[in-house]
C-alpha cells in the first residue's frame, strides 16, 4: 500500500492550527505528534567531505534551536536521513536536499522517479544550494544545475500538474509564523545573477512540493560573495543560517 502524505500533512495542519490558536489542550496534542526532518541522500552526492560534515552539522544544529525554541511544533521535531531510492517507503512528508553550486548532482533516474511519485503523494524538499564554499565568481559562472532541471524542466514535461514558479516575500511562505523580508545579502544574489535557483517554487495540483534556496557566505569590500574559509567554523547562528525563513517554510508546508 501507498503512502498518502496528504493525509499526513493533513493531520499536521490540524495540531499546527490548533497549537496556534491553544496554548493548552493543543499544546499537549502536539507533545503527542512526531514532526519529521528528514535529509535526504542522493547516490551522487558531488559535495566534498568537509561540506557534506558541515551540513549535516548545520542541519541537526536548525533542527535543534526549532525544537528549543518552536512551540508549534511541540518540541517533537525528528531529525532523520534517508536514501532518496527509500523515500518512499518512509511516511515523511518534509525532506531537505542539499546540493553543490558548482560541482552538479546528477539524479539517477530511479530517484528522479521516486522524487516524481514522492510529490504526486503529497511530499515536499526544501532543495538548498550549497554556494558558501564558493567565491562568486566561481559559481555565478554556472548557469545551469541538473537537479534544478529537473524541477523547472522535466517535472512539468512528465506531467502538467506540476507548475513551476519563482516567488518574493509576498508569497504566504515567508509569513507564516514570522515575517521574514529578504535580507540585502539575498537581494544581491536575486538582483545579480540571472541564472540564481534561488526562490523556485513548485506545486502539484496546487500543492506546494518544492522550495529552493541558496545558502551563501558574505559580501566582501568588493561587493561579492566570498568563500567561507576552511576549516568551516562550527558555529550555527540563527540569523545568518535563515532560521525564521526555514521556520515559516517548515510551518507551511504543515499548514497547507
Amino acid at each position: 500500500m501507498s503512502l498518502n502524505l496528504r493525509r499526513v500533512r493533513a493531520g499536521f495542519r490540524i495540531i499546527c492550527f490548533f497549537v496556534l490558536l491553544r496554548a493548552g489542550e493543543a499544546g499537549a496534542v502536539a507533545q503527542s505528534c512526531t514532526f519529521p526532518w528528514t535529509v535526504l541522500v542522493p547516490q551522487n552526492d558531488s559535495r566534498d567531505a568537509e561540506v557534506r560534515a558541515m551540513d549535516d552539522f548545520d542541519s541537526r544544529s536548525l533542527v535543534f534551536s526549532m525544537n528549543a525554541n518552536e512551540k508549534l511544533f511541540g518540541h517533537h521535531l525528528v531529525w532523520s536521513r534517508v536514501p532518496i531510492t527509500k523515500l518512499l517507503l518512509v511516511a515523511t512528508p518534509f525532506c531537505e536536499l542539499r546540493f553543490d553550486a558548482v560541482h552538479p548532482l546528477v539524479l539517477t533516474d530511479e530517484e528522479k522517479r521516486v522524487l516524481r511519485e514522492y510529490f504526486r503523494r503529497g511530499g515536499f524538499v526544501l532543495f538548498q544550494e550549497d554556494a558558501y564554499p564558493y567565491d562568486q565568481d566561481e559559481f555565478w559562472a554556472v548557469h545551469s544545475w541538473p537537479v534544478i532541471d529537473f524541477l523547472r524542466k522535466e517535472l512539468p514535461a512528465a506531467d502538467p500538474d506540476f507548475k513551476v514558479t519563482r516567488i518574493d516575500d509576498s508569497h504566504p511562505l515567508f509569513n507564516q509564523v514570522y515575517h521574514t523580508r529578504t535580507a540585502v545579502l539575498i537581494q544581491h544574489e536575486l538582483d545579480g545573477n540571472p541564472y540564481t535557483p534561488n526562490r523556485t517554487f513548485v506545486t502539484y495540483r496546487d500543492q506546494a512540493c518544492a522550495f529552493v534556496y541558496g545558502r551563501y557566505n558574505l559580501l566582501g569590500d568588493d561587493g561579492k560573495w566570498f568563500a567561507a574559509p576552511r576549516p568551516f567554523a562550527r558555529v550555527f547562528s540563527l540569523e545568518s543560517r535563515g532560521y525564521m525563513l526555514t521556520v515559516n517554510i517548515y510551518a507551511y508546508v504543515a499548514l497547507h
